[in-house]
């Protein structure tokens, strides 16, 4: 993706990341925080959102990002330690565009963990090795196995921050998504408990199968004992302390068999950022418009018409366009205002509809904005986003590969007939009421003084 798809404003905070507590006594004791991360921009922000909460507090946050993560670290005032190759470099290595890369991944991530990340893996340890230093505990997201090896090496807890509610891996709410599409949706009777069960450890097996003798040749290298639990899933050894999700309880309640150490706190806000001249022009030129956009690495893999498409289905509705659409062609036209990236939290609320492929961080955004919501799912755990949505009465779905202006149009206006703006009004202020990163930050110092 091009730089102007990675590069954000400023993130919007401005409440005391530890109410209540005295803050002579958090000077007294500020263990270092090491934060890692692996992936888009839904990845990298709440991880960014966390770090600043921490510095705020006057807490030291270590951030270990990929070169291209740190340049946007940067403009949120952050310093952060470059991590491994670029994606550019990654990229040219395999011989692969970055949207082949992106589409590989959401399509099905195990070859990319067995040809990629697996085998860099003794580089990435070694060079987070110098944060573990005077740290007290460790903190990344599902793919930055990195971290949860560098933290066992140097006998440091380590919190998983997991992201998205597929990411519970329950059996009695389970994912939406086309590999788990055998498991029962809503299993009422003990025989579709025990079924959704089943179905749930062959895949834990199919992990192991796929990863675990990868993973424990990288862990013997290391002079780690061999791993206990299930790779990307279960991290480190099998005592993880904590787990944070990083969702809103109002999308997505934690199930009754949720893994041990789970605390859901809340959707970190996005960078809040300025919307420039032209596009306040446009806004205040019209209607409301539908905004457009397939996140920070989707931005091409709709297919060849899908933003032509997106454009007919507003036309087809009276509306006017605003497409996000990273390096992607777009049409245009007096009706359409393009651009490669725009802040979400101040254009979302004024739109009439969103249009997005369901990933995590668009998803907490639109929630956040109360807006109607059309979600065209390209992989990973946008399906399941996406069925958590329909199931609030604020979005329905199609499948991106089935999209085209009529039946979107037939969808949208079917979810705008029965649309309650005020039950959506609702649930954006209890979700803008949340403090997910000032939560995270005390959960997560908190534990490193216990540890001491």
């Amino acid at each position: 993706m091009s730089d102007a798809t990675r590069t954000p404003p400023p993130d919007r905070s401005g409440v005391h990341p530890f109410p209540g507590i005295d803050d002579r006594a958090v000077r007294r004791r500020r263990p270092a925080v090491v934060l890692a991360t692996v992936g888009s921009l839904g990845d990298l922000y709440p991880v960014l959102s966390v770090a600043r909460a921490l510095v705020s507090a006057g807490f030291e946050a270590r951030l270990a990002l990929s070169p291209e993560d740190c340049e946007t670290a940067r403009s949120w005032g952050l310093l952060a330690e470059p991590i491994g190759p670029s994606q550019a470099d990654t990229a040219q290595r395999l011989g692969l565009s970055r949207d082949q890369i992106a589409a590989a991944v959401l399509r099905d991530a195990s070859p990319m963990v067995n040809e990629v990340l697996l085998p860099m893996l003794p580089d990435l340890v070694a060079e987070l090795a110098p944060l573990m230093d005077g740290a007290g505990i460790v903190a990344g997201t599902t793919f930055a196995l990195h971290a949860a090896l560098a933290a066992e090496r140097a006998g440091l807890p380590y919190v998983p921050l997991m992201l998205q509610p597929m990411m519970t891996l329950s059996a009695l709410d389970p994912p939406r998504a086309r590999r788990f599409g055998a498991m029962a949706a809503q299993p009422g009777t003990a025989l579709t408990k025990a079924w959704n069960r089943a179905i749930m450890g062959l895949g834990r097996a199919t992990l192991r199968r796929k990863h675990l003798r990868g993973l424990n040749a990288v862990r013997a290298g290391l002079d780690l004992p061999p791993h206990a639990g299930t790779p990307l899933l279960d991290p480190g050894p099998s005592d993880v302390p904590l787990r944070l999700g990083l969702w809103s309880p109002h999308f997505s309640p934690p199930p009754p068999d949720a893994p041990d150490g789970l605390e859901i706190i809340g959707f970190p806000p996005a960078p809040d950022g300025d919307l420039d001249f032209d596009v306040h022009n446009f806004l205040e030129s019209g209607s409301p418009p539908l905004v457009v956009t397939l996140g920070s690495i989707a931005q091409a893999l709709g297919g060849a018409d899908f933003w032509s498409e997106a454009v007919a289905l507003a036309r087809r509705m009276g509306l006017r366009a605003i497409l996000l659409h990273g390096t992607a062609p777009v049409p245009q036209g007096p009706d359409i205002l393009s651009r490669p990236y725009m802040p979400h939290a101040p254009l979302f609320p004024r739109a009439a509809a969103i249009l997005h492929h369901g990933g995590i961080g668009t998803t907490a955004e639109a929630l956040r904005a109360g807006r109607p919501q059309l979600v065209v799912p390209v992989g990973g755990d946008q399906p399941d986003n996406a069925a958590r949505l329909e199931r609030l009465g604020l979005a329905a779905t199609l499948p991106i590969a089935r999209f085209t202006a009529a039946k979107a149009h037939a969808a949208l206006a079917a979810l705008l007939d029965r649309f309650d703006y005020a039950a959506a009004t609702d649930l954006a202020a209890k979700i803008a009421a949340e403090t997910a990163p000032s939560e995270a930050a005390l959960r997560l110092t908190q534990l490193a003084r216990r540890r001491r």
